[in-house]
Order: structure tokens, then C-alpha cells, then sequence
């Protein structure tokens, strides 16, 4: 128990990292971007796809949707837990820095599985900065002194 500015006691609430919050934000725009992808592109063809099956300007096939779904959904399930998000951030920052790699390895050539042109190969490395952002800027919000710390 807990006593809050009021002087009434209730359950002590667990305060949030910002890395927590962050791999929210992030999980919830990479399943809205996985699932366009999917209603975009469908669900065959999977590595197939053409420049003109976009979702906000990013090239889309069935694989990269998927990819981004997956990362979507564990970002969101990140947010549970401090530990739990420094992993996803871990995990983002190697998953999209290897999409940003093979992005800027296949560039010009059109033939990438995951249909990647610039705009998704500079979103990938965002992410992946993102994802050292979530991985390393974890601290907890300090906790305000109670009245008895001021005295």
C-alpha cells in the first residue's frame, strides 16, 4: 500500500520506463503498418510484390507485412515490463539494422524478397536507433518525495 498526495492509501501502482512506453508507440505503428501491408499486398505471392503496392509510401509484400506484424505485436507485449523492453529493444535494433543493411546491399537492383526501396530501408534504420533508444533509456521516472522526505 501506498499513500498518494491525498493521504489516502491504495495499491502502489508500478511506474513505467520510458522504454516501456516507447516500444508501445512503436509496436502499435508497426502492426497498423503490417496489417495495411496485408490488406494491400493480400497474403500470396509473398516475396513477390511491385513499387506500386504501397502503404503511406512504403513498399509492401506479404513478407515485410509479416515482419512488421511480428515486430509490431512483440513491442506491444514489450510494454509489460522494463526488462521485457530492453530486449525488444535489443531485438529491434538488430532486426532492423540487418533490413537496413540488406536494403542499402540490394538498392537499384528491384529484386529484394521483402520489396524494399529507400523510404522502407530508411524507416528500418530509424527503427533501429529506435531500438537502441528503447534498449539503453530505461530508467524509471524518479519517484516525487512524500511530505515526510521534505521535512
Amino acid at each position: 500500500m501506498s499513500t498518494d498526495e491525498h493521504g489516502s492509501s491504495g495499491p502502489a501502482r508500478p511506474r513505467t520506463t520510458a522504454g516501456q512506453h516507447l516500444s508501445l508507440v512503436v509496436g502499435v505503428l508497426l502492426v497498423v503498418l503490417g496489417v495495411a501491408g496485408f490488406a494491400v499486398s493480400g497474403f500470396s505471392d509473398w516475396t513477390g510484390g511491385s513499387q506500386e503496392q504501397q502503404v503511406v509510401g512504403f513498399s509492401v509484400n506479404p513478407a515485410s507485412s509479416a515482419v512488421h506484424l511480428v515486430l509490431g505485436l512483440l513491442g506491444v507485449l514489450a510494454r509489460t515490463g522494463a526488462r521485457r523492453a530492453r530486449g525488444y529493444g535489443l531485438l529491434l535494433f538488430v532486426a532492423c539494422a540487418a533490413l537496413f543493411a540488406y536494403g542499402l546491399s540490394s538498392e537499384g537492383s528491384g529484386d529484394t524478397a521483402l520489396n524494399l526501396a529507400w523510404p522502407v530501408t530508411t524507416l528500418h534504420g530509424v527503427l533501429a536507433f529506435v531500438g537502441l533508444l528503447i534498449a539503453f533509456v530505461t530508467k524509471r521516472s524518479p519517484r516525487p518525495p512524500s511530505t515526510a522526505e521534505l521535512g
